[in-house]
């Protein structure tokens, strides 16, 4: 009972996580992108509170719900393939704070300042490569988690 309700879990949480991330990656950046640089830096500060905490969150309950499967789940190939899904989640959380979100923070001094710098636009164009990056590990983890809920319930 207790695998069944990880998996769930780990399945709605890892689809959050793909699903936001790939409609910011495909609807988001590019509008982003083609903006000018005092519009692109309101806008990206006006979005982060709708993502902050919910995404932090999903991630949180995502990360324990694989974690719980990779050890819990009956069998080696489902276990691989929820550890699978939880290396996915791990890699959203690492981008996500190591990169995107330290970023974030230092587009928000831009505004307390009053002054958005020389270079920003390598800011924007490295900002979005990284969220690409955990676009790709929240698929992979999504795809993970499907696979393991097909071994364990197949």
């Amino acid at each position: 009972m207790l695998v069944t309700v990880l998996a769930v879990v780990l399945v709605l949480c890892t689809g959050i996580l793909a699903g936001a991330l790939l409609a910011v990656e495909r609807a988001v950046v590019p509008m982003l992108m083609r903006l000018p640089r005092r519009t692109w830096s309101e806008v990206h500060r006006l979005l982060d509170p709708g993502f902050d905490p919910l995404m932090p969150t999903v991630n949180k309950v995502a990360l324990a719900a694989g974690l719980g499967l990779a050890i819990l789940a009956p069998g080696a190939g489902t276990k691989a393939a929820f550890a699978t899904a939880l290396a996915g989640v791990v890699g959203v959380a690492l981008v996500s704070e190591l990169r995107n979100v330290r970023m974030n923070r230092r587009i928000d001094t831009w505004a307390e300042a009053g002054e958005i710098p020389n270079g920003w636009d390598a800011l924007r164009t490295r900002w979005a490569r990284a969220n690409l990056l955990r676009t790709a590990f929240a698929g992979l983890a999504f795809c993970a988690a499907l696979g393991g809920c097909w071994r364990l319930w197949a």
